[in-house]
Protein backbone atom coordinates (compact mmCIF):
# COMPACT_ATOMS: atom_id res chain seq x y z
CA UNK A 1 0.00 0.00 0.00
CA UNK A 2 1.05 3.86 -0.75
CA UNK A 3 3.02 4.76 2.10
CA UNK A 4 1.53 8.32 1.71
CA UNK A 5 -1.91 6.57 1.60
CA UNK A 6 -1.26 5.00 5.02
CA UNK A 7 0.05 7.85 6.73
CA UNK A 8 -2.95 10.02 5.63
CA UNK A 9 -5.36 7.38 6.45
CA UNK A 10 -3.77 7.02 10.04
CA UNK A 11 -3.92 11.24 10.73
CA UNK A 12 -8.01 10.85 9.34
CA UNK A 13 -8.19 8.25 12.13
CA UNK A 14 -6.55 10.39 14.69
CA UNK A 15 -8.73 13.18 13.53
CA UNK A 16 -11.98 11.49 13.73
CA UNK A 17 -10.90 9.73 16.73
CA UNK A 18 -9.85 13.41 18.29
CA UNK A 19 -13.61 14.32 17.18
CA UNK A 20 -15.40 11.70 18.98
CA UNK A 21 -13.34 12.29 22.12
CA UNK A 22 -14.65 16.36 21.71
CA UNK A 23 -18.36 15.27 20.87
CA UNK A 24 -18.38 12.96 23.69
CA UNK A 25 -17.24 15.35 26.08
CA UNK A 26 -19.82 17.62 24.95
CA UNK A 27 -22.68 15.21 24.99
CA UNK A 28 -21.58 13.67 28.39
CA UNK A 29 -21.23 17.27 30.35
CA UNK A 30 -25.23 17.29 30.96
CA UNK A 31 -24.93 13.76 32.10
CA UNK A 32 -21.86 14.41 34.64
CA UNK A 33 -23.92 17.31 36.33
CA UNK A 34 -27.01 14.82 36.72
CA UNK A 35 -27.47 13.92 40.38
CA UNK A 36 -25.01 16.80 40.83
CA UNK A 37 -26.61 19.75 43.33
CA UNK A 38 -28.32 22.56 41.99
CA UNK A 39 -25.41 25.02 44.03
CA UNK A 40 -22.63 23.14 45.14
CA UNK A 41 -20.98 25.85 47.74
CA UNK A 42 -24.35 26.48 49.07
CA UNK A 43 -24.39 23.47 51.58
CA UNK A 44 -21.21 24.43 53.09
CA UNK A 45 -22.19 28.00 53.51
CA UNK A 46 -25.79 27.82 54.55
CA UNK A 47 -25.16 28.45 58.46
CA UNK A 48 -23.50 31.54 57.34
CA UNK A 49 -25.99 32.87 55.21
CA UNK A 50 -27.16 36.45 56.53
CA UNK A 51 -28.78 38.12 53.54
CA UNK A 52 -31.34 36.77 50.87
CA UNK A 53 -32.96 38.79 48.31
CA UNK A 54 -36.11 37.73 46.74
CA UNK A 55 -37.01 39.43 43.21
CA UNK A 56 -40.23 39.02 41.00
CA UNK A 57 -40.60 37.91 37.76
CA UNK A 58 -40.95 41.31 36.89
CA UNK A 59 -37.23 42.48 38.58
CA UNK A 60 -38.97 44.16 41.14
CA UNK A 61 -37.35 43.24 44.75
CA UNK A 62 -40.14 41.54 46.33
CA UNK A 63 -38.05 41.15 49.73
CA UNK A 64 -35.27 41.98 51.06
CA UNK A 65 -34.33 39.45 54.60
CA UNK A 66 -31.25 39.88 56.95
CA UNK A 67 -30.57 38.04 59.59
CA UNK A 68 -29.91 40.05 62.82
CA UNK A 69 -29.72 38.71 66.07
CA UNK A 70 -30.37 35.41 65.03
CA UNK A 71 -33.46 36.70 63.64
CA UNK A 72 -34.65 37.31 59.91
CA UNK A 73 -36.35 40.44 59.14
CA UNK A 74 -37.98 41.77 56.20
CA UNK A 75 -36.81 45.38 55.40
CA UNK A 76 -39.73 46.48 53.54
CA UNK A 77 -41.73 45.99 56.28
CA UNK A 78 -39.06 47.95 58.94
CA UNK A 79 -37.38 45.31 59.90
CA UNK A 80 -40.53 43.06 61.09
CA UNK A 81 -39.67 39.47 61.98
CA UNK A 82 -39.38 36.77 58.68
CA UNK A 83 -41.08 33.50 58.55
CA UNK A 84 -38.32 31.74 60.08
CA UNK A 85 -39.45 28.59 58.99
CA UNK A 86 -40.38 29.62 55.14
CA UNK A 87 -36.65 31.14 54.76
CA UNK A 88 -35.02 27.66 56.69
CA UNK A 89 -36.79 25.60 53.96
CA UNK A 90 -35.91 27.60 51.21
CA UNK A 91 -32.57 27.26 52.24
CA UNK A 92 -32.92 23.48 52.80
CA UNK A 93 -33.87 22.91 49.88
CA UNK A 94 -31.49 24.87 47.74
CA UNK A 95 -28.89 23.04 49.56
CA UNK A 96 -30.22 19.92 49.03
CA UNK A 97 -31.69 20.22 45.51
CA UNK A 98 -29.98 18.09 43.04
CA UNK A 99 -30.01 18.29 38.97
CA UNK A 100 -32.51 15.76 37.82
CA UNK A 101 -32.86 16.43 33.95
CA UNK A 102 -31.04 18.79 31.90
CA UNK A 103 -33.53 20.95 30.23
CA UNK A 104 -33.66 24.08 27.56
CA UNK A 105 -30.55 25.93 26.93
CA UNK A 106 -32.64 27.77 24.46
CA UNK A 107 -33.51 31.37 25.78
CA UNK A 108 -36.15 31.46 23.62
CA UNK A 109 -37.74 28.69 25.90
CA UNK A 110 -36.95 29.74 28.97
CA UNK A 111 -40.29 31.22 30.01
CA UNK A 112 -41.95 27.76 29.32
CA UNK A 113 -40.44 26.80 32.26
CA UNK A 114 -40.10 29.69 34.15
CA UNK A 115 -36.50 29.96 34.36
CA UNK A 116 -36.20 33.45 32.18
CA UNK A 117 -34.47 36.26 34.04
CA UNK A 118 -36.49 38.58 35.79
CA UNK A 119 -38.33 41.01 34.03
CA UNK A 120 -37.85 39.49 30.20
CA UNK A 121 -41.61 39.09 28.75
CA UNK A 122 -43.34 36.06 29.93
CA UNK A 123 -41.28 35.43 32.89
CA UNK A 124 -42.69 33.77 35.47
CA UNK A 125 -39.73 32.54 38.05
CA UNK A 126 -38.74 33.83 41.27
CA UNK A 127 -34.71 34.87 41.71
CA UNK A 128 -33.19 34.16 44.81
CA UNK A 129 -29.98 36.12 45.12
CA UNK A 130 -27.55 35.95 48.12
CA UNK A 131 -25.60 38.98 48.62
CA UNK A 132 -22.15 39.60 49.79
CA UNK A 133 -21.15 35.57 49.30
CA UNK A 134 -20.06 34.68 45.84
CA UNK A 135 -23.03 32.25 45.54
CA UNK A 136 -24.50 32.06 42.19
CA UNK A 137 -27.98 33.69 41.73
CA UNK A 138 -31.32 30.91 41.39
CA UNK A 139 -34.05 31.23 38.90
CA UNK A 140 -36.68 29.28 40.62
CA UNK A 141 -39.22 28.06 37.96
CA UNK A 142 -42.91 26.36 37.38
CA UNK A 143 -43.22 23.04 39.18
CA UNK A 144 -43.24 20.17 36.91
CA UNK A 145 -46.38 18.15 35.83
CA UNK A 146 -44.84 14.71 37.31
CA UNK A 147 -44.78 16.18 40.46
CA UNK A 148 -40.65 15.64 40.72
CA UNK A 149 -39.54 18.60 41.47
CA UNK A 150 -39.04 22.27 40.27
CA UNK A 151 -37.78 24.15 37.11
CA UNK A 152 -34.35 25.81 37.75
CA UNK A 153 -31.69 27.83 36.14
CA UNK A 154 -28.37 28.98 37.60
CA UNK A 155 -28.34 32.92 36.24
CA UNK A 156 -25.79 33.31 33.26
CA UNK A 157 -25.84 29.73 32.88
CA UNK A 158 -27.26 28.59 29.73
CA UNK A 159 -29.11 25.22 31.04
CA UNK A 160 -31.54 24.57 32.93
CA UNK A 161 -32.41 21.76 34.86
CA UNK A 162 -35.55 19.59 36.46
CA UNK A 163 -34.32 19.33 40.07
CA UNK A 164 -36.07 17.09 42.92
CA UNK A 165 -37.18 19.92 44.99
CA UNK A 166 -39.74 22.00 45.06
CA UNK A 167 -38.57 25.29 47.09
CA UNK A 168 -41.33 27.41 48.26
CA UNK A 169 -40.90 31.32 46.96
CA UNK A 170 -43.52 33.24 48.69
CA UNK A 171 -44.11 36.09 45.64
CA UNK A 172 -44.93 38.82 48.14
CA UNK A 173 -43.66 40.98 51.00
CA UNK A 174 -46.40 39.83 52.81
CA UNK A 175 -45.44 36.46 52.38
CA UNK A 176 -42.40 36.67 53.82
CA UNK A 177 -43.70 38.01 57.29
CA UNK A 178 -44.46 35.82 60.27
CA UNK A 179 -48.09 36.03 60.14
CA UNK A 180 -48.85 34.68 63.57
CA UNK A 181 -48.96 37.10 66.50
CA UNK A 182 -50.22 35.13 69.83
CA UNK A 183 -51.96 31.69 70.45
CA UNK A 184 -53.86 32.69 73.78
CA UNK A 185 -56.97 29.69 73.91
CA UNK A 186 -59.87 31.17 76.14
CA UNK A 187 -58.77 28.71 78.87
CA UNK A 188 -56.67 30.50 79.78
CA UNK A 189 -57.91 33.77 80.17
CA UNK A 190 -59.85 35.05 83.46
CA UNK A 191 -61.80 38.06 82.39
CA UNK A 192 -61.77 40.09 78.47
CA UNK A 193 -63.72 43.52 78.89
CA UNK A 194 -64.18 45.66 75.89
CA UNK A 195 -65.03 49.08 76.06
CA UNK A 196 -66.64 51.33 73.55
CA UNK A 197 -65.43 55.33 73.54
CA UNK A 198 -69.08 55.88 74.16
CA UNK A 199 -69.61 53.70 76.89
CA UNK A 200 -70.70 50.78 76.05
CA UNK A 201 -68.87 47.99 77.79
CA UNK A 202 -68.57 44.29 77.52
CA UNK A 203 -67.34 42.22 80.29
CA UNK A 204 -67.00 38.61 80.12
CA UNK A 205 -65.83 35.39 82.57
CA UNK A 206 -65.06 32.30 81.97
CA UNK A 207 -68.30 30.00 83.70
CA UNK A 208 -65.88 26.73 84.23
CA UNK A 209 -61.90 25.98 84.32
CA UNK A 210 -61.90 24.79 81.19
CA UNK A 211 -62.71 27.91 79.54
CA UNK A 212 -65.50 26.62 77.41
CA UNK A 213 -68.65 28.28 78.97
CA UNK A 214 -68.86 32.16 79.45
CA UNK A 215 -70.76 34.63 80.85
CA UNK A 216 -71.89 38.15 80.03
CA UNK A 217 -72.00 40.06 83.13
CA UNK A 218 -73.88 43.56 83.54
CA UNK A 219 -76.84 42.23 81.43
CA UNK A 220 -79.88 45.00 81.76
CA UNK A 221 -82.93 43.98 82.85
CA UNK A 222 -85.55 42.59 80.61
CA UNK A 223 -82.79 41.24 78.49
CA UNK A 224 -80.61 38.38 78.33
CA UNK A 225 -77.51 37.27 76.72
CA UNK A 226 -77.17 34.91 73.74
CA UNK A 227 -76.31 31.49 74.47
CA UNK A 228 -72.52 30.42 75.70
CA UNK A 229 -71.21 29.23 72.12
CA UNK A 230 -72.44 32.22 70.79
CA UNK A 231 -70.08 34.78 73.51
CA UNK A 232 -67.32 32.08 73.13
CA UNK A 233 -65.45 32.97 69.72
CA UNK A 234 -65.32 36.82 71.60
CA UNK A 235 -63.32 35.06 74.35
CA UNK A 236 -61.17 33.15 71.53
CA UNK A 237 -60.17 36.03 69.74
CA UNK A 238 -56.58 36.09 70.90
CA UNK A 239 -56.34 31.98 69.63
CA UNK A 240 -53.82 31.54 66.75
CA UNK A 241 -54.58 34.83 66.12
CA UNK A 242 -52.59 35.95 62.81
CA UNK A 243 -52.33 39.89 60.96
CA UNK A 244 -52.99 40.30 57.16
CA UNK A 245 -50.54 43.25 57.36
CA UNK A 246 -48.08 45.06 60.27
CA UNK A 247 -46.24 48.67 60.05
CA UNK A 248 -45.08 50.71 63.02
CA UNK A 249 -46.88 51.73 65.72
CA UNK A 250 -47.92 55.63 65.64
CA UNK A 251 -50.60 57.89 67.10
CA UNK A 252 -53.85 56.38 67.18
CA UNK A 253 -57.20 57.88 67.47
CA UNK A 254 -58.55 58.96 70.59
CA UNK A 255 -62.06 57.09 69.89
CA UNK A 256 -59.92 53.81 69.74
CA UNK A 257 -61.63 50.42 71.11
CA UNK A 258 -60.20 49.08 74.08
CA UNK A 259 -60.06 45.69 74.87
CA UNK A 260 -58.44 44.23 77.67
CA UNK A 261 -57.42 40.33 77.91
CA UNK A 262 -56.53 39.03 80.95
CA UNK A 263 -54.63 35.99 81.38
CA UNK A 264 -54.94 33.20 84.49
CA UNK A 265 -51.67 34.20 85.33
CA UNK A 266 -51.54 37.51 85.43
CA UNK A 267 -50.38 38.94 81.84
CA UNK A 268 -52.85 42.04 80.93
CA UNK A 269 -53.19 42.45 77.20
CA UNK A 270 -54.26 45.74 76.41
CA UNK A 271 -55.37 45.82 72.62
CA UNK A 272 -56.47 49.59 71.20
CA UNK A 273 -58.20 48.58 68.26
CA UNK A 274 -59.33 51.52 65.01
CA UNK A 275 -59.70 51.75 61.43
CA UNK A 276 -58.38 53.55 58.65
CA UNK A 277 -58.07 53.81 54.96
CA UNK A 278 -55.30 51.08 54.99
CA UNK A 279 -57.45 48.40 56.90
CA UNK A 280 -58.33 47.35 60.40
CA UNK A 281 -55.99 47.94 63.09
CA UNK A 282 -54.91 46.65 66.70
CA UNK A 283 -51.87 47.65 68.80
CA UNK A 284 -51.12 45.63 72.31
CA UNK A 285 -49.34 46.60 75.13
CA UNK A 286 -48.76 44.17 78.01
CA UNK A 287 -48.11 44.19 81.68
CA UNK A 288 -48.49 42.10 84.97
CA UNK A 289 -51.10 42.40 87.20
CA UNK A 290 -49.37 42.38 90.90
CA UNK A 291 -52.57 40.99 92.38
CA UNK A 292 -52.10 37.59 90.28
CA UNK A 293 -49.49 36.61 92.47
CA UNK A 294 -50.60 35.10 95.59
CA UNK A 295 -49.25 36.23 98.98
CA UNK A 296 -47.91 32.96 99.23
CA UNK A 297 -45.70 32.82 96.29
CA UNK A 298 -42.07 34.04 96.35
CA UNK A 299 -41.18 37.28 94.94
CA UNK A 300 -39.02 35.38 92.12
CA UNK A 301 -42.30 34.13 90.73
CA UNK A 302 -43.90 37.79 90.95
CA UNK A 303 -40.13 39.10 89.23
CA UNK A 304 -40.26 36.38 86.66
CA UNK A 305 -44.02 37.74 86.09
CA UNK A 306 -42.80 41.20 85.15
CA UNK A 307 -40.06 39.72 83.45
CA UNK A 308 -42.65 37.54 80.78
CA UNK A 309 -44.36 40.75 80.31
CA UNK A 310 -41.47 42.96 79.53
CA UNK A 311 -40.51 40.53 77.04
CA UNK A 312 -44.08 40.19 75.18
CA UNK A 313 -44.32 43.80 75.49
CA UNK A 314 -41.38 44.50 73.68
CA UNK A 315 -42.12 42.01 71.09
CA UNK A 316 -45.40 43.75 70.35
CA UNK A 317 -45.95 47.06 71.28
CA UNK A 318 -44.01 48.62 68.84
CA UNK A 319 -46.20 47.46 65.77
CA UNK A 320 -49.79 47.80 64.47
CA UNK A 321 -50.99 44.87 63.26
CA UNK A 322 -53.82 44.50 60.24
CA UNK A 323 -56.62 42.18 61.16
CA UNK A 324 -59.34 39.77 59.48
CA UNK A 325 -62.36 41.38 59.46
CA UNK A 326 -63.94 38.76 61.78
CA UNK A 327 -61.44 39.06 64.43
CA UNK A 328 -61.60 42.74 64.60
CA UNK A 329 -65.61 42.49 64.71
CA UNK A 330 -65.14 40.30 67.96
CA UNK A 331 -62.24 41.84 69.55
CA UNK A 332 -65.14 45.06 69.16
CA UNK A 333 -68.36 43.41 70.27
CA UNK A 334 -70.60 45.43 71.51
CA UNK A 335 -72.83 44.62 74.38
CA UNK A 336 -76.08 44.86 72.11
CA UNK A 337 -74.61 41.78 70.16
CA UNK A 338 -74.21 39.81 72.84
CA UNK A 339 -77.88 40.22 74.06
CA UNK A 340 -81.67 38.67 73.07
CA UNK A 341 -84.89 39.77 74.10
CA UNK A 342 -86.31 38.08 76.68
CA UNK A 343 -88.95 35.92 75.69
CA UNK A 344 -92.37 35.94 77.56
CA UNK A 345 -94.28 32.97 77.41
CA UNK A 346 -98.42 33.30 76.43
CA UNK A 347 -100.65 32.70 79.16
Amino acid sequence: MNPKLVLGLGILALIMLTLALMIGRELAGPEDQRDEPLVPELREQVNDIKAIDIVGPDGETVATLRRERERWRVQEKSGFEANFRLIHDLLRDLAEARRRDERTSNPEWYARLGVADPGVEGSEGMLVRFPDTDLPEVIIGVADQAGIGRFARLRGEERSWLIDRAPDVADSTLGWLESAIMDIPPGDLAEVTIRHPDGDLVRLRPADEDGDQWVLLGVPEGREAVTSWEIRPVASALAALSMRDVRPNDEMPDDAVRALFQTRDGLIFLATLFEDDEGRWVNFSVSADAGAVAEDESDDEAMELEIDAAAVDARLSPWQFALPDYRFDEMTSRLEDLLVEVEVEDG
